[in-house]
């Protein structure tokens, strides 16, 4: 795939799952299990889930569509922003090799932040075009 699509898509996700922490963080709870036990930290709760999977993700997305122009020349931008997805995929891993199984939505995050974090650092790696060549 064009390294440029490759890139504008995945930004795109990223951003609308930003978009979606931040906007309605009670469904993205839902979506993943979570549940405020007292509601007298409801606040605080949704405010973490707008952090970190709101306002988090809308910044690692607009960084990722940052580079669609030129992917190639935006190599260590990619890579980066790859190796954070690696990093939650781990960070799962991490979590079902000392919690235990965590069922089939566990395993679909692993498998979607490996796909996403290994298309990055991929697409990292991609050749430029030969007009971004220079010369023999």
């Amino acid at each position: 795939m064009n390294p440029r699509i490759t890139t504008a898509v995945i930004g795109v996700v990223t951003v609308g799952l930003g978009l979606s922490g931040l906007f309605y963080p009670d469904r993205v709870m839902g979506m993943l299990g979570f549940a405020v036990l007292n509601p007298a930290h409801a606040a605080a709760a949704l405010g973490e889930v707008r952090a970190t999977y709101g306002g988090l993700f809308v910044a690692m997305g607009v960084y990722t569509l940052l580079a669609v122009p030129d992917p190639v020349a935006q190599r260590g931008r990619l890579l980066f922003i790859g190796f954070l997805w690696l990093g939650a995929c781990a960070g799962r891993l991490v979590g079902i090799s000392v919690d235990g199984n965590p069922g089939v939505p566990g395993w679909v995050g692993v498998i979607f932040e490996l796909i996403v974090g290994g298309t990055l650092v991929l697409t990292s790696f991609a050749k430029g075009s030969a007009a971004n060549r220079p010369p023999a």
